[in-house]
């Protein structure tokens, strides 16, 4: 009686202490959780080795597939996405024996967020599938509610990953998750992108200024400050304020350095290059549109490496599996091989030690040579595979290339593209005579356009900016660079024309705005447009010639001039007549003046 009291007393010490370790690490899991939502940081790894490892000792599977989920997030955070996988994959496993639905889905969302990361949108997809059927019959009702909010906000993530814009804003509006503020918070910042993403920027800038994108919990993270900001300045630049949006960007962009936000460095300096360009200041703007270009290169990098570390990482499991199979039949070979050995000592017969020594090593080098031919084969498939996935990345690089260079609402070609093609452009042929040499720079705005949305709806105004894109298209030809430069403003290149072939050309776009039906709610209304257009090369005396920037200013004068006296009009400059002693900043200044006096001999529709 004695000694089961003693060894009661010893299985109840042993309990009291287990239940006291598994209460301290849960509240080790708690204090980590907390730490990852402000932000990851690699100094949290060591932690979470030495939860899981307390975990496992004590047979805690729960804390310890919870514990591989968060060493495979913040992995998957630093771009270590090889051993991300194998982490959430084990803690998957863990979770469907102890049959946790909750922490499957968590999982789920954790792997459809590194398909994501990789573009890998199908996989993706099929992830967030399974998740949302946990959820809808597995999870209990206490837990569906925050989950289903989780769910909702990388499905959104990915249809805007997918352009999907009015797809994601759908699903996103259906989330109403008021009592988790930093889960509100993130979804107002996905709506908000989804907004800036069709150019609803007045709808984002409200969602951005709201009071749940400004809780304090969401700005000490630094990645999800750096996209509030980001957004912040995508929505000044789209509503005009482009100094508001060059300081926000250059703000986001210094926390930015040293970090491995590569996509949104990439975004920020995009913007600055655009805003730049609006105020006029083209060298900054082409600075930063080079290091735009060079973040890209980066970025594509860093994908397909990260691509071709995954699928080691898919390869890696099945290559170990056909190790063990090799292993295994190489045992059976050695145990048959003793065998026979043995009966050969048994029967002392030399004949036959030899005979079986020789089909020994026949099998050795049969065996060998199959190992070479599987191995050589399985190194073929590999690079066969490897090639095809570079080739689908470069397909997909280009793909991303077109649609950076052209204009969503419009599918003209925008600033972007101009950028990357004018120097080309204005290269001198030597088959073509000298005057066929020029080339004509023709700025177009459409006039009082503002009051067109003002009165029908901004909807009206993009089915006018549309209609106007389709006749640029008619009226223009193949050679023609047409370009959506910003707004209601369009830039046409026409290279290879005359002076007079120019006039025809702007009248004819000029008589076509304005005699076509546009409808707007199903009534006619009428639109027309002011142009200014200068050539190229244009000489300002001794020999001096102008840029091509200069040369868009001056036709951007001569549209300010055809707006300023008349509308539904056009200006073409010609050439200047004789030297002039004034700069190009008095020469934009002057025009109409310079006109008058014959210095700028230029032509008027009125």
């Amino acid at each position: 009686m004695a000694y089961w009291l003693l060894s009661f007393g010893t299985w109840a010490s042993v309990s009291v202490e287990s239940s006291s370790q598994r209460e301290d690490l849960s509240k080790m899991l708690m204090h980590l959780t907390d730490s990852l939502k402000e932000d990851y940081d690699l100094n949290l790894l060591p932690q979470v080795r030495v939860l899981r490892e307390q975990s496992k000792q004590l047979g805690a599977k729960n804390l310890q597939a919870r514990s591989l989920l968060l060493e495979g997030l913040i992995r998957q955070h630093f771009g270590d996405y090889k051993h991300s996988l194998v982490l959430h994959n084990d803690a998957l496993n863990i979770a469907k024996n102890l049959d946790m639905p909750a922490l499957e889905v968590q999982i789920y969302l954790a792997l459809a967020q590194l398909e994501m990361d990789l573009e890998r949108f199908r996989y993706a997809q099929q992830l967030l599938d399974q998740a949302y059927h946990l959820i809808t019959t597995k999870v209990l009702a206490e837990q569906a509610h925050a989950l289903m909010g989780e769910y909702i906000l990388w499905q959104g993530s990915l249809y805007l990953l997918k352009g999907s814009f009015r797809q994601a804003l759908a699903m996103l509006s259906d989330a109403n998750l008021i009592e988790y503020k930093m889960l509100s918070s993130k979804l107002a910042l996905a709506r908000a992108w989804a907004y800036l993403s069709i150019g609803e920027y007045q709808r984002a800038e409200g969602l951005i200024s709201s009071d749940f994108v400004k809780l304090a919990e969401l700005k000490r993270n630094l990645h999800l400050r750096v996209r509030y900001q980001l957004m912040s300045a995508t929505a000044s630049l789209q509503s005009g304020d482009f100094a508001m949006a060059i300081n926000t960007a250059k703000h986001a962009l210094n926390e930015t350095f040293g970090t491995r936000f590569l996509t949104e460095q990439s975004m920020l300096q995009n913007i600055l290059a655009g805003a730049y360009a609006q105020l006029g200041d083209f060298e900054q703007a082409h600075l930063y549109l080079k290091r735009f270009a060079l973040s890209q290169q980066a970025l594509n990098l860093q994908k397909r490496n990260n691509k071709l570390l995954q699928l080691e990482a898919q390869y890696s499991l099945a290559a170990q599996k056909q190790q063990l199979s090799v292993l295994e039949k190489d045992n059976a070979l050695q145990a048959q091989q003793l065998v026979q050995h043995q009966q050969q000592i048994d029967n002392a017969h030399l004949a036959q030690q030899r005979g079986v020594l020789g089909l020994l090593l026949i099998a050795l080098v049969v065996g060998f040579g199959y190992w070479r031919w599987q191995n050589k084969r399985y190194l073929i498939t590999l690079k066969q595979q490897v090639t095809e996935r570079t080739a689908e990345l470069a397909e997909r690089n280009k793909r991303l290339q077109a649609l950076s260079f052209t204009d969503s609402l419009t599918g003209l070609n925008n600033r972007h593209y101009f950028f990357s093609v004018i120097d080309a452009q204005i290269k001198p042929d030597p088959s073509k005579n000298n005057e066929k040499q020029e080339m004509i720079f023709c700025l177009l705005d459409i006039d009082h356009f503002k009051k067109v949305n003002d009165t029908y709806g901004h909807a009206a105004g993009d089915i006018v900016l549309q209609t106007v894109a389709d006749i640029l298209k008619q009226c223009t030809r193949e050679s023609d660079l047409v370009i959506r430069w910003g707004g209601e403003e369009f830039l046409i290149v026409m290279p290879n024309m005359t002076h007079n072939e120019a006039i025809e050309a702007v009248e004819r776009v000029r008589r076509q705005v304005e005699c076509f039906p546009f409808l707007v709610n199903e009534q006619p209304i009428q639109v027309t447009c002011s142009i200014g257009f200068a050539p190229y090369p244009l000489t300002n005396g001794a020999n001096h010639t102008l840029s091509w920037e200069q040369v868009i200013e001056l036709a951007d004068n001569g549209l300010y001039m055809a707006k300023k006296e008349h509308r539904n009009a056009w200006v073409g400059l010609h050439s200047l007549n004789q030297p002039l002693n004034s700069s190009i900043k008095q020469l934009n200044e002057d025009y109409r003046s310079l006109i008058n006096s014959g210095q700028v001999v230029a032509s008027t529709s009125y």
